[in-house]
């Protein structure tokens, strides 16, 4: 996965344990967090109790505004990692220049919808994963799987 590539990469950069701080208004988010649990301090930042819950223990939960600066300043951690996975683009951007102007965060790994927005980003992450690509290359894959398997001979 080039998500989980890319943010190893950016954990592995930090000097003492690395912090990781998703953001995140669906599952994603809490499936990335108890992902990133075992190799890293994480703290998740959810608009959802249901999101919210879907974590491990270890992860630090806080379910309020994503975009409430004081909500966002409490989850974060100097030095941190963060990761913002929101339905909503210009949602998005918003929590990115939040983090970076109040809770001094620099790294910061965005998840988009649309992909044409990746340079009104450029400047507020560190790297910006296009969401509707990795979903059309997976299911690609899948429908490729799958196409092979009705191909193949059946004895």
């Amino acid at each position: 996965m080039t998500l989980r590539t890319r943010l190893e990469d950016t954990l592995d950069r930090s000097p003492a344990a690395p912090s990781l701080l998703v953001v995140s208004d669906s599952h994603v988010g809490s499936t990335l967090a108890t992902e990133f649990a075992a190799t890293a301090d994480t703290s998740l930042v959810a608009d959802s109790e249901r999101v919210a819950a879907r974590t491990p223990d270890s992860v630090r939960t806080i379910a309020g505004d994503v975009t409430d600066r004081d909500t966002l300043a409490a989850a974060a951690v100097d030095g941190a990692v963060a990761v913002v996975a929101l339905r909503r683009d210009r949602r998005a951007l918003l929590v990115a220049q939040l983090l970076w102007t109040h809770a001094d965060i620099r790294d910061c790994i965005l998840l988009l919808n649309d992909p044409q927005r990746h340079d009104a980003v450029a400047d507020v992450s560190t790297a910006v994963v296009c969401g509707s690509s990795c979903l059309s290359s997976a299911l690609g894959d899948a429908v490729e799987q799958t196409l092979s398997e009705h191909t193949e001979p059946h004895s």
